[in-house]
């Protein structure tokens, strides 16, 4: 089954279509697929020159090639995973389609829960499904309203730069790198549990030892 990412901002110009080229490069590509769109796109605007700048630097290919898009009820409810940049963009998706407020995050949340979630609970759910991005997806979902919460809230948003400095830029750019960062290795390592549950062998190696 191939896991669809929805990434989400305002104007799809910047921090959305970052994240999701970012997501694209270090992902399975077997097993992901990602797109971004915005809550008030630039309709057919390229990505911004700046944000491409710092995606090439990561080693992020075709940003050229990006035009953006609007948020539509269609791209929603084809989305198994969708993170917006902030809670307005998280909650705009379940606003097209109320079922979607479960599988939405922002990209900050998102990284947060993954943290704290253990390889107990992990096996669990992977056992319980044959897909283990879906289950490590799940794992996620059960754990959001556990784990302790960012505080202040505006702390599970990004900064939107447009319009501003280079260094606002550059921000952004890296707390996205460290949330994508982050979400890649929660699944490396749940594809890393799961081969070895298949293998009849316990997991060795915890969240803790990978931070």
């Amino acid at each position: 089954m191939t896991i669809r990412i929805l990434t989400i901002c305002t104007g799809n110009i910047c921090r959305s279509p970052f994240a999701a080229r970012l997501l694209a490069t270090k992902l399975d590509r077997k097993q992901f697929r990602t797109a971004s769109a915005g809550t008030s796109a630039m309709l057919g605007d390229p990505m911004q020159e700046t944000m491409q700048q710092l995606a090439k630097k990561l080693g992020v290919q075709g940003t050229e090639k990006h035009r953006a898009h609007s948020v539509t009820s269609g791209v929603v409810a084809q989305a198994d995973l969708i993170l917006g940049m902030e809670r307005e963009h998280r909650s705009e998706a379940a606003r097209f389609h109320p079922s979607a407020a479960r599988r939405s995050f922002t990209l900050l949340e998102f990284a947060h829960i993954v943290s704290y979630i253990n390889d107990g609970q992990l096996q669990t759910l992977l056992l319980q499904s044959g897909d283990t991005p879906t289950a490590a997806i799940e794992a996620v979902v059960r754990m959001r309203g556990v784990v302790p919460r960012l505080n202040p809230d505006r702390l599970y948003d990004l900064q939107d730069p447009y319009g501003r400095s280079r260094q606002v830029y550059a921000r952004s750019a890296q707390q996205i790198e460290q949330a994508v960062d982050r979400i890649a290795r929660f699944f490396e390592h749940a594809a890393e549990l799961s081969a070895a549950l298949k293998n009849g062998y316990p997991a060795i190696v915890t969240m803790n030892d990978r931070k």
